[in-house]
């Protein structure tokens, strides 16, 4: 067993004489005695041990109960007081420094081990809980997810650093507060941050500015007590926005396919009408049209025929058959090439997408990458790779471009916005990144795409 250091702090020689020595019968290890305050505070850094006896009632300006308070602001080490006096100001001012026991002199020696047992045991016991909750606050708050500790009565116990950066409330402002909490709306039901019915919100920053999360609680127990609830927000503000401008997209993407449809086909269609009405009266009248006239009726439905077709590849890039993807995506560099006046090489694997929502994501971000390498990269030699990984895909777009400006690396258009979010979307993971000496890589890696 390990020998614990003892430090005596007592003005009384005789009295520490006698402690001393029912100190070495038990087994324990006297480092020292001083009657003074300021002598007794130099002396506990100086030998740090494990335990203090501490005399209320010492020599000089500062008493023991002093001593202890700057003792205990400085170092972690248990205080047992010894006291001959029964002044109630002194025991309450003793009691505010949380002692870890009180010995009644003159001391018996029963009385001291069990005070000192009493008190190791209590010191090692708290010692351990604060390194369990060092070890759990230091994980929370290296976790990127904003985690609050609510009490039963719904007041804030704990919020990790996560929370404080996505709201701008300091631990300092929050814990101990009850509903309604500072980031909830004004006007709003402010009920608590544990409300199991609520698993979306939309909160307020300190400075003012809206942010959506969804959130989780969970009850955490001990010996089926309930102690505290766990929540977790996850930041969906961007998300939310993103799919509102999709939403807006896919309206204006309507519309404009009903006007395609009304002035483009319905136009053609109602010009075929009229020339195989002109046909139909030659032959009521006996005459069978030749075929100078019937050679315009050809002409206008491979118009329409057409017409159809380009619109049905705007609406589904991707089709549905063994190679989908790989020939959408010839087809858009094919299309780059003559549009742009670019070169742009393709190396695809054999790859099957049976899932048609994930191919023509993966295609809409290959497209995004081509057009902004083309119209803000200044690209004149475009490389796209989609290659098998496991049941997965990975898919880059390289060019030769002037890259991504130092300013903006920071910064994400809608764009970028969209690609990262489709990305995420299908269960991929999106880089862009500048090359050296120029241009710009976009990389995308799908785990699964069954």
């Amino acid at each position: 067993m390990e020998e614990k250091r003892i430090l005596i702090i007592e003005d009384d020689s005789i009295a520490v004489r006698t402690i001393e020595e029912m100190l070495k019968q038990r087994g324990y290890r006297l480092v020292g005695s001083v009657g003074n305050g300021l002598k007794a505070i130099a002396m506990v850094e100086h030998e740090l041990p494990d335990l203090i006896l501490m005399d209320v009632v010492l020599q000089g300006d500062m008493d023991g109960i002093d001593a202890a308070v700057k003792i205990q602001s400085r170092l972690d080490i248990p205080v047992v007081f010894l006291t001959a006096s029964t002044d109630e100001k002194n025991l309450k001012r003793a009691q505010e420094t949380d002692p870890y026991g009180y010995l009644i002199k003159p001391v018996k020696k029963y009385d001291l081990y069990s005070a000192i047992e009493t008190a190791l045991t209590r010191h090692r016991m708290e010692k351990k809980i604060k390194e369990s909750e060092a070890f759990s606050s230091g994980l929370l708050n290296s976790s990127p997810v904003p985690v609050i500790v609510v009490n039963l009565d719904n007041s804030i116990k704990y919020v990790n650093r996560a929370f404080e950066v996505l709201t701008g409330f300091g631990t300092g402002e929050v814990v101990g507060l009850y509903p309604p909490y500072p980031w909830q709306k004004k006007g709003s039901d402010a009920g608590s941050a544990a409300a199991p019915e609520k698993n979306e919100a939309q909160y307020r920053k300190k400075n003012g500015d809206l942010f959506i999360v969804q959130t989780a609680a969970v009850p955490v127990s001990r010996d089926s007590e309930l102690l505290y609830h766990l929540v977790s927000w996850e930041d969906i503000t961007l998300r939310r926005y993103l799919e509102e401008q999709i939403l807006d997209i896919s309206e204006r993407e309507r519309i404009r396919v009903g006007r395609d449809l009304h002035d483009g086909i319905g136009q053609e269609l109602t010009a075929i009408s009229y020339l195989l009405g002109v046909l139909a009266r030659k032959i009521r009248s006996g005459e069978l049209p030749g075929e100078r006239e019937i050679e315009p009726v050809m002409k206008q439905m491979d118009h329409a025929k057409n017409h159809v077709r380009l619109l049905s590849k705007g609406l589904s890039p991707v089709n549905l058959d063994r190679n989908g993807i790989a020939v959408a995506v010839d087809e858009l560099c094919r299309s780059a090439e003559r549009i742009f006046g670019i070169r742009c090489e393709v190396e695809c694997d054999d790859i099957a997408i049976r899932d048609n929502s994930k191919a023509t994501h993966i295609y809409h971000i290959i497209q995004e990458s081509l057009n902004n390498a083309v119209k803000h990269g200044k690209s004149s030699n475009i490389k796209i790779m989609l290659k098998r990984r496991g049941n997965g895909i990975f898919f880059s777009v390289v060019d030769n471009g002037v890259g991504l400006p130092e300013v903006d690396a920071n910064r994400e258009g809608l764009g970028m916005m969209f690609m990262k979010y489709r990305a995420d979307i299908i269960g991929g993971v999106l880089n862009v990144n500048r090359r050296k000496p120029t241009g710009t890589i976009i990389t995308c890696l799908i785990n699964s795409i069954d």
